[in-house]
């Protein structure tokens, strides 16, 4: 391992999408409390995260301060592709493991962009950036009912590692989660 210092530059990350069109990456702002509390309420959000269910624009607030503040977290901002400025996403990359270079991406589309491809760019996109400034291993893990999840990591050529039995409780209920994961050489 050479190379890889914590926290990354936080820096905007743009990239493009495959239609053609502008992919970026950006730096939370108050003007996106709004859209993380629409995506916070939706009900797909819901399901698969410990999210309260009336989720507030407080909560919201909370998480972006929570977010810049934390050692082992670090939070972009998907822009919307069709209205350039305003919240299309979320891209957390969470400190796995220091001395091995690990790092872990959790993700959410805004409702409206759903089913496009859009995360699965962001996820390519953000996983070049990573192997860039010295992370070995990037890993995604899913609950196997969330499919749209699932298949983000697989279009973004990560490799199914195999299913973590029981490794999150969920609202009371234990679930397995879908481990997928790529190697700074497997590009």
């Amino acid at each position: 391992m050479t190379g890889f210092v914590w926290p990354l530059p936080s820096a905007d990350v743009v990239g493009d999408l495959p239609d053609g069109g502008t992919l970026r990456l950006r730096a939370p702002v108050d003007a996106d409390l709004d859209g993380l509390v629409v995506s916070g309420r939706d009900a797909s959000s819901l399901r698969f995260t410990a999210l309260p269910e009336n989720y507030s624009r407080a909560d919201a607030a909370l998480f972006l301060r929570s977010m810049r503040h934390s050692p082992d977290m670090m939070l972009w901002i998907v822009d919307d592709p069709d209205n350039p400025g305003h919240f299309g996403g979320t891209l957390e990359v969470r400190l796995v493991n220091r001395p091995a270079a690990t790092v872990e991406l959790g993700y959410t589309t805004a409702p409206h962009l759903r089913g496009r491809g859009l995360m699965t760019a962001v996820v390519r996109l953000i996983t070049e950036f990573l192997f860039d400034y010295g992370v070995h291993r990037v890993q995604i893990t899913a609950n196997p009912e969330n499919v749209a999840s699932c298949r983000v990591a697989l279009g973004a050529g990560y490799r199914h590692e195999g299913t973590l039995r029981e490794a999150e409780c969920l609202r009371g209920v234990w679930n397995d989660l879908e481990l997928f994961a790529q190697l700074d050489g497997d590009l």
